[in-house]
């Protein structure tokens, strides 16, 4: 960009809101591909859908991928892959309202990597607030356990907590890569390493698409695009905590459709566990003090 051409002010946590709303509504319609389409070969529609999507932006702007932080980018894109596999196998198992709230309990494992590797500042409420949330996430899983067996949770339960910790670090690679790195290269290499995680665990059990599935699986690519460039985008304009801490938007979008929409069952323990988990994490990683006067932060020096 030309020398004295001022960036625009971007209000970072308002993108991640909205892009909190795709997300939730493309759990929901992950979970109606449940029994139609397994979990793996949605991830890998998802993943190719944005391959291409990221390929038609690079067209447009005759822009290539910026891939000099190839390390952390191969690092984002191996996490998110892990993540979303286990993500959508957990809705698959669970439902979209469980699965989603332990996914996105995400944000406190975000923190705890990024005071790690990132340096922000670690404070005795962000470790009060993981307790909360992981004590949520507990509640959550056995609550899927079964009535024969209550005290052994559901594989779904497992795979949903592995989301949330592969989703903290690839917030926080995200964070990382967004001080030089555009938000369609961040969200490219996500994509082509995801589909690469993918692909091996869907091509056994692959299932030929056609009709509503097809249109479903196409709508699941076509969100995830909008609400990861979004998400991406933003966290160049908050830090990791901040930004991530919105994104508990979700399971409450995903909740309430998944109730209202898909009539999926409620139980007390998975009620609260919900509310521990979104509490937790918002204990956690919102700065309080500073969130109605923060600054919104220079924009990076990559569109």
């Amino acid at each position: 960009m030309a020398a004295g051409v001022v960036k625009p002010r971007v209000n970072g946590i308002a993108v991640i809101a909205v892009s909190s709303l795709f997300f939730g509504l493309m759990a929901v319609l992950t979970r109606l591909l449940s029994g139609q389409v397994p979990a793996a070969q949605v991830a890998t529609v998802r993943f190719a859908v944005g391959v291409v999507g990221c390929g038609f932006l690079f067209l447009g702007r005759r822009q290539r991928p910026a891939l000099g932080q190839w390390k952390l980018l191969g690092l984002r894109g191996i996490s998110g892959g892990i993540a979303v596999l286990s993500y959508f196998f957990a809705i698959e198992r669970l439902g979209a309202a469980s699965a989603t709230v332990l996914n996105y309990s995400s944000p406190i494992y975000a923190a705890a990597f990024a005071a790690w590797f990132l340096g922000e500042t670690s404070t005795p409420l962000r470790r009060v607030g993981l307790v909360i949330a992981t004590s949520g996430a507990v509640f959550v899983t056995f609550s899927t356990g079964s009535v024969s067996n209550p005290l052994v949770p559901d594989l779904g339960a497992i795979a949903g907590i592995l989301s949330a910790v592969a989703g903290g670090a690839s917030m926080t690679a995200i964070r990382k890569l967004r001080n030089d790195t555009d938000a369609t290269t961040v969200f490219f290499a996500f994509c082509v390493v995801g589909f690469l995680v993918s692909l091996p665990l869907a091509l056994p059990g692959w299932v030929a698409l056609s009709g509503t599935p097809l249109l479903i699986c196409l709508a699941v690519g076509l969100l995830s695009i909008a609400g990861q460039l979004l998400f991406t985008y933003g966290m160049g304009f908050t830090s990791a905590t901040s930004g991530s801490a919105t994104t508990q938007l979700v399971p409450v979008v995903a909740w309430t459709l998944a109730l209202g929409w898909l009539g999926e069952p409620v139980t007390v323990l998975g009620v609260i566990g919900a509310v521990l988990c979104v509490s937790g994490v918002l204990l956690g990683v919102v700065p309080w003090r500073e969130v109605l006067r923060e600054p919104v932060r220079p924009p990076p020096t990559t569109p």
